[in-house]
């Protein structure tokens, strides 16, 4: 990882936690920084909440940090990850939703003009599996003698990037709207990664590595200086079949005086080859919704009203329920009951519980009346681990236009290629 240890690490920043700004090479604003005496505050989060303190008043460093307790002295390692993204963001409540037929368009990335257009001013936002976003307002006071002789604050955005072929994510980060006020100098301003593994029932992998640099100083930055740095997980280093590796990442920005957390949140990395050669690293705490389906749709719709009735009134679909119980089928976000995908080649379970979904479907559509050229239709699908073998019965059949049954399937199967839905994945499905 690009931090050293932490033995090393605590040394260098306590003692730099007391230590001089450089006063030769910042233009100041209005003045330049002189006396020995002159230090800055832990970087902290600028807003409403949190303003810095006016120039020329008392420091009061207890005050300060009894009132912002989230700063710290040093970084810190994010946790060992023990559960997965989409667990994660279902506790959290955070989705997204693919609707586009050319997804490969969720690859296309983001940057830094893209994150701040989002979110101008503060915010955090997983667009999809390969675009993050997280925009901060932070700052910082210059303190001499007791007194605030001066604050420095900026925009902080950092853009990520998943990538399909290559177990990597980059995540760039850039500062701007710098405003500097009173007696200020050039010194330590600095972009630190680092990442922890997984421990959970399914398997264990080590920390994935992050490799990379920039700016260290605070005319660096304001130069218009960028850090980007690569996550990455070699392949021998995941678990099980996929070889996948989770890990919780954190990013830092540290001054002489402490240091500010960016952003905590996780990333995923797999060797999947039913999903593509040569691995993926995607951003996984969120929950994916399959937005392909539309009624309205000349391709897909006649499958999508199904599932739309299937979702929002079950008691209307076929089977009827059993008497003395109401059906409840899962898949759409207001259920909170997701998904969760099934590769039939999986392994001898994976394989009786597909035949047993098939089995189901074909045995409860055979005494249905149909037209020439319509095929059985199911929700969930077979696809699922929730489907119709699963004996619940929670789960809906019915004839629809053949070649809009067949076209659905293409569309589903290439959504879980693109998305990078492995086997288990959970996920939701939305009709538009």
């Amino acid at each position: 990882m690009y931090w050293p240890t932490r033995r090393a690490l605590t040394a260098a920043l306590v003692g730099a936690a007391c230590a001089v700004l450089p006063a030769t090479s910042a233009v100041a604003q209005p003045g330049t920084a002189a006396k020995t005496d002159v230090i800055t505050t832990p970087i902290q989060v600028v807003d409403a909440a949190h303003p810095l303190p006016a120039v020329g008043s008392r420091w009061d460093a207890k005050a300060q940090h009894q009132s912002a307790q989230w700063r710290e002295s040093i970084p810190r390692l994010p946790a060992t990850l023990h559960e997965h993204g989409e667990v994660t963001a279902q506790r959290l409540g955070t989705t997204y939703t693919s609707t586009a037929r050319d997804t490969s368009a969720l690859a296309a990335g983001v940057d830094l003009a893209a994150c701040r257009r989002l979110l101008p001013t503060s915010g955090e936002r997983i667009l999809n599996h390969y675009e993050y976003c997280r925009v901060t307002p932070f700052g910082y006071s210059v303190v001499s003698g007791g007194k605030v002789i001066g604050t420095v604050s900026w925009r902080n955005t950092t853009a990520g990037d998943g990538t399909k072929g290559a177990r990597i994510v980059r995540m760039t980060t850039g500062m701007d709207q710098f405003r500097r006020v009173g007696v200020t100098t050039d010194g330590l301003l600095s972009i630190g990664w680092s990442t922890s593994g997984y421990r959970g029932p399914d398997g264990s992998n080590k920390a994935c590595d992050a490799i990379g640099s920039g700016p260290k100083l605070l005319s660096e930055w304001q130069a218009g200086g960028t850090d980007i740095h690569t996550l990455s997980s070699a392949k021998n280093d995941g678990y099980g079949r996929d070889h996948v590796a989770r890990c919780a990442i954190r990013s830092t920005v540290t001054n002489t005086g402490g240091t500010g957390t960016v952003l905590d949140n996780g990333v995923r990395f797999d060797s999947a080859t039913y999903l593509g050669s040569n691995g993926a690293g995607i951003f996984d705490r969120v929950m994916p919704v399959m937005g392909q389906y539309s009624v309205t749709s000349t391709r897909n719709g006649a499958v999508a009203r199904h599932i739309k009735l299937a979702q929002t009134n079950p008691a209307a679909t076929y089977p009827p329920a059993p008497a003395g119980h109401t059906k409840s089928i899962p898949g759409s976000i207001a259920s909170g009951k997701p998904l969760h995908r099934l590769v039939s080649n999986w392994d001898a379970t994976a394989d009786a519980a597909y035949k047993k979904n098939r089995s189901k479907v074909a045995s409860t559509c055979a005494p249905l009346p149909h037209k020439a050229g319509e095929e059985c239709d199911e929700y969930p699908f077979a696809s699922s681990w929730e489907g119709a073998g699963k004996g619940d019965g929670n789960f809906s059949v019915k004839y629809v236009d053949g070649t809009q049954n067949g076209n659905a399937g293409t569309d589903l199967n290439n959504w879980y290629v693109a998305d990078r839905i492995l086997h288990k994945d959970a996920f939701y499905v939305s009709i538009h």
